[in-house]
């Protein structure tokens, strides 16, 4: 069965910003897992695998709520880490904190938690992930950086397709656009 996740696709200028810590700390050579530029995202919700029917019924609520909502900006601001220093299971780029950024993402949760049973997450921490599940077993000395606020529009998320096999791994499957003009 096919696995999904719900996000905002992140657009490539922020690429530059990732390949700086990947070349920065060796990332590639110290994680299985480094984020192709046309995957890179910030999570709403990941949902696993799901049937035909129960993602319809979701499409649904989610065009919904997307016509509720308008475009916005976030701010890339930095590269940060999940777990400890000397060896996080995560590594990402950090976003500023967004009141119009968290609203979507608890909406985009209670229609997946009605719709789906799915149990809703408590925590959203919006990042974009460059690398993650460590390889070596190497000690890193990894510290948080912070950078120039870079800006990006938002103006939808997707349901993505995930392809553990491919490159790029996540398909745009549907596109929730917002709707609201101001």
């Amino acid at each position: 069965m096919q696995h999904y996740f719900l996000g905002i696709r992140i657009p490539s200028g922020v690429q530059p910003l990732a390949e700086k810590y990947l070349e920065l700390h060796r990332l590639a050579d110290r994680y299985k897992v480094v984020s192709h530029p046309e995957d890179l995202h910030i999570t709403l919700f990941f949902l696993g695998a799901c049937d035909d029917q129960k993602l319809s019924k979701l499409s649904v609520r989610l065009c919904s709520i997307a016509e509720q909502h308008s475009a916005f900006s976030i701010e890339v601001d930095g590269f940060n880490f999940f777990g400890p220093s000397s060896g996080p299971r995560v590594t990402y780029l950090s976003v500023t904190k967004n009141l119009l950024l968290e609203q979507l993402q608890k909406e985009v949760a209670g229609a997946v938690t009605s719709v789906m049973g799915l149990p809703s997450k408590d925590r959203f921490i919006p990042h974009i992930t460059i690398a993650k599940k460590r390889k070596t077993q190497e000690r890193l000395a990894l510290s948080p950086d912070s950078f120039e606020p870079y800006p990006v529009s938002i103006d939808g998320f997707h349901l993505f397709a995930i392809h553990p096999q491919n490159m790029p791994k996540y398909e745009p499957a549907e596109f929730f656009p917002f709707g609201r003009s101001e």
